[in-house]
């Protein structure tokens, strides 16, 4: 709208204070529409940190609760741990294994057989080696070529980058070179086959390098009484990961880690609690209807501790009893209840493995009896992981985790439609709150423009009063002068 600084007129009005007292009751519309808007803002806002809430317990507690590593863990016993270390995951079998290390697997090494440089500066291979053109390698049947003119650090550099399987090294303290395989056991190799004439001449002469071929070995080891073969030290057979050290024997020991399979059920529950609180806070929450968003001329005449008091109740109660939450609600307490049809066994539910919901005030938080938990998992280790990660072909036959899955993405689907998962417009104009939010703002830039016409028309008015006034002050003052005459 225009500015114009007018004061005292030549009537004795203020005209600027008078154009602002008449804009007030035009700007009321305005305001109340700007207000809607900023509601429906909020609102947005309070969707946007619903479905952070509702992502965040989906994509940790609840999928981590799909997973048999989660629901099934195992816990290994190493008998000597200076021959074998050991993991296992859910499929490996709670048994006693017995591995006898006759052979580590190894890779190669190449390295100088004493100091290289013969020349006085190591800037170039030229001034390094006295070497000049293009030095060119095969190794491992990749091909490999530097100008001479570079340094030994750039023949490192194009060693490592050929994936040729062997890593390069310069040690500028010892002034040797080394190679190493990358990778250990019977397929490992250094090999130099195809290198010219000249380029061997380099790897022995200069880099002072063997160049017969070489290659690692596999690890050699009987599990169970089996002979096998691996090409690495660590590796998994039956859901069992063996990391060998040594040569010698050890039994290794598989069993269901129930404690640990106690604290996962413990944190799930734990989020599960957090989550639910959160949504039935914001389904309860007050709403203050007479508490609408300020503007800024409001907020000219209040205290910040006053508008901080002010926006918390505006902002507070836009999604109490909201349908989406509600249902969302509805739906976990009812997963969370619900028995798994078709499992066998005695603990075919939650509560069968001591976790139960309390009073029905307490809106569906759950209870876990630890001791109850224990003694479930002792009778069937596979308690928890068929209760929880069971994926059937129907909602009955699925795992609380997995029917919890599927019910909060179907929440958060819904909150993207009306909401989006932004908190403002900017990112996101296609949800239903993001539609009105844009409608809002067109009308009251309509509205605005109105406004500027509308304090212009008054000022003008203003101007045309000032002119008549002022004609008529000359006028009066022409007649007084002819009278005195």
């Amino acid at each position: 709208m225009a500015i114009r600084t007018y004061g005292l007129s030549g009537s004795g009005m203020d005209v600027d204070q008078l154009v602002k007292d008449m804009m007030k009751a035009q700007r009321t519309s305005y305001d109340k529409t700007w207000q809607k808007k900023t509601q429906i803002e909020y609102k947005k806002a309070d969707y946007n940190s619903m479905y952070t809430t509702l992502r965040d317990f989906r994509n940790n507690a609840v999928f981590n609760n799909k997973l048999q590593s989660t629901v099934m863990p195992k816990k290994v016993t190493a008998a000597n741990e200076t021959v074998v270390t050991a993991s296992a995951n859910s499929e490996a079998a709670n048994v006693s294994h017995t591995i006898e290390v006759t052979e580590l697997a190894s890779g190669v090494t190449k390295s100088s057989s004493a100091s290289i440089t013969t020349g006085d500066s190591k800037d170039t291979l030229s001034t390094q080696f006295g070497v000049s053109g293009m030095i060119d390698l095969k190794i491992n049947d990749k091909a490999i070529s530097v100008d001479s003119g570079k340094s030994i650090y750039e023949l490192v550099s194009a060693i490592n980058n050929a994936d040729a399987g062997v890593k390069a090294n310069y040690d500028a303290t010892l002034d040797r070179f080394f190679l190493y395989s990358k990778n250990t056991g019977a397929e490992a190799k250094i090999d130099f086959t195809g290198t010219s004439e000249a380029g061997n001449s380099f790897l022995t002469d200069k880099l002072k390098l063997t160049t017969e071929k070489v290659s690692g070995k596999d690890s050699e080891f009987t599990l169970d009484g089996v002979p096998l073969t691996q090409s690495s030290n660590n590796f998994t057979i039956s859901g069992v990961t063996y990391n060998l050290k040594t040569k010698g024997t050890s039994n290794v020991s598989v069993s269901a880690d129930n404690d640990k399979a106690i604290a996962n059920v413990k944190a799930f529950v734990e989020a599960y609690n957090t989550t639910l609180n959160t949504l039935n806070t914001k389904l309860k929450e007050t709403k203050y209807s007479d508490y609408l968003p300020l503007t800024t001329e409001q907020k000219t005449d209040m205290k910040d501790t006053e508008i901080t008091e002010w926006e918390k109740r505006a902002k507070s109660g836009l999604l109490r009893r909201d349908p989406i939450l509600q249902d969302a609600v509805y739906k976990m307490r009812n997963d969370a209840v619900t028995p798994v049809s078709g499992i066998s066994g005695s603990y075919t539910s939650l509560a069968s493995i001591g976790v139960t919901t309390g009073d029905y005030s307490e809106g569906g938080k759950l209870y876990l009896d630890e001791t109850k938990l224990k003694q479930a998992l002792e009778a069937d280790p596979d308690a928890v992981s068929k209760i929880l990660s069971t994926a059937g072909d129907t909602r009955e036959k699925q795992g609380v985790a997995v029917r919890l899955y599927d019910t909060l993405k179907s929440a958060m689907d819904k909150i993207t439609a009306e909401a989006g998962f932004s908190g403002t417009v900017e990112d996101d104009s296609k949800s239903a709150l993001a539609k009105r939010i844009i409608s809002y703002n067109k009308e009251l830039t309509r509205m605005n423009d109105r406004l500027g016409d509308i304090e212009k028309r008054y000022y003008k008015q203003f101007d045309a009063m000032e002119a008549a006034l002022s004609k008529m002050s000359q006028q009066s003052s022409w007649l007084s002068q002819q009278l005195g005459q």
